[in-house]
Formats: structure tokens, C-alpha cells, sequence
């Protein structure tokens, strides 16, 4: 039901972030470069693992508290609304299942990102605030501690909401909530573990260097 709402807000976003200043950013490019926090709860993978028959009686397993992870968009605005781009993205986190080595998962990919976006007058020059929905190919690896690790490649979805703060026309600060829908194999030699989440949600942090636009296009504060 969440993607169903994530994906409405998307459609509606052209009304939400409209200006009446004519124009925003159409034909021009950006870099955002953040850092930032996934938080995921894997409750599935840990709860299929402890209603396993050879488990009963165990202690719990620790819970994940989530994993650090990096991400880069390189984006181009297409018309003075839409903006299509590409998200890389890269994380790393250590899970343990009690009676069981280290696991070690890594997601990493690229997802092809369509938003909506608009432009508001705050700050120097102008915030501009954006929705939209992602997808593209991720590979998902776990490992045991001293064991080959699985990977699975499969198709990520995912939506995403944030907005740019710009400090001048070039330079900006840009906060992103990602809801990444993705899932990998965890694997033992003779056995299989399920799969846990590799994607979850994604908050983050970073900069923006958006590129000045040619002649013909001349830039226009919100």
C-alpha cells in the first residue's frame, strides 16, 4: 500500500512544487554526492532463521541497527519539470545469526531516477524540492566469515522524496528519503538461509554542483 502512495505523489508533484516564475531548470545538469544512513530491520530473515527446527532454544540474534551507505546522481532536467538521472549507490553491513559465522551483506548498483520537481523562494537562491520513482539492476552479495559469497542480481524499485537548498547558483545542499524495495539470497554450502532486505530505507546528506546552463538558456532565480 505504501508504493501505491509514494507512487500518487509522484503523479501529483507538478501541482504541489508549481511556480509562478515561468521557468526552472530545464536543460540543465547536476551532481549530488551524499552520504548518509539505511535502516532496515531484516525481522523476516532473523524470524525465519529462529522458527528453524535446530534453532529452537537458541539465544536470539542481534538485531540490525542498519549500515552506512553512499550515493551519487548525475541528472539532467529534461523540460522545466521532469528530471531524469542515474543513482548509484553503494552499503556494507555485518549481520549475526546466533550459532552461526559473521554474515557479511553488500548491495551496490545503479537506478535509473525520474523526478518531478519545482522551485520555491528560500534562501539565496531558492530551494527547489522534488518526488519520483527509481528502478535498475542491484547486486545484492552475502558471506559467511571464511565461506564464497552468494550474489543476486535483481531489479530494484524504489521512490524517492527530498529537496535542494541552493547556497548560490551553483552550489547546494540536498537532503533525500529513498524507500528501496530489494531483497538477496543468504547461502551455506548445503544449506540456504532465506533471503534478507537490501534495500530498505535510505536517508541522506550531501552536497549538489549543478551546472551553469548554456547561452541560450539563461538561469532564472526561483
Amino acid at each position: 500500500m505504501r508504493w501505491g502512495f509514494a507512487l500518487a505523489a509522484a503523479l501529483c508533484a507538478p501541482a504541489a512544487f508549481a511556480s509562478e516564475d515561468g521557468p526552472l531548470r530545464e536543460g540543465v545538469g547536476r551532481i549530488t554526492v551524499q552520504g548518509g544512513w539505511r535502516l532496515v530491520a531484516n525481522d523476516t530473515f532473523y524470524d525465519r532463521y529462529a522458527s528453524r527446527p535446530e534453532n529452537a532454544g537458541l539465544e536470539p540474534s542481534p538485531r540490525s541497527q542498519g549500515s552506512p551507505i553512499g550515493m551519487a546522481t548525475f541528472a539532467y532536467a529534461i523540460t522545466d519539470l521532469v528530471e531524469l538521472g542515474v543513482d548509484l549507490f553503494g552499503t556494507l553491513e555485518r549481520l549475526q545469526l546466533t550459532g552461526q559465522p559473521r554474515l557479511t551483506t553488500i548491495s551496490y548498483g545503479a537506478l535509473l531516477g525520474l523526478r518531478l520537481q519545482g522551485g520555491l523562494n528560500v534562501g539565496p537562491e531558492g530551494l527547489v524540492p522534488f518526488v519520483g520513482v527509481l528502478t535498475g539492476p542491484l547486486l545484492a552479495s552475502a558471506a559467511f566469515q571464511g565461506q564464497a559469497a552468494k550474489e543476486t542480481l535483481i531489479q530494484a524499485w524504489g521512490a524517492t522524496v527530498g529537496a535542494t537548498f541552493r547556497l548560490t547558483p551553483v552550489w547546494g545542499l540536498t537532503a533525500e528519503y529513498r524507500l528501496v524495495r530489494a531483497r538477496g539470497a543468504v547461502e551455506a554450502p548445503g544449506r540456504r538461509f532465506g533471503t534478507f532486505n537490501a534495500g530498505g530505507s535510505w536517508f541522506g546528506l550531501g552536497i549538489t554542483y549543478t551546472f551553469p546552463p548554456g547561452p541560450s538558456e539563461p538561469s532564472r532565480r526561483f
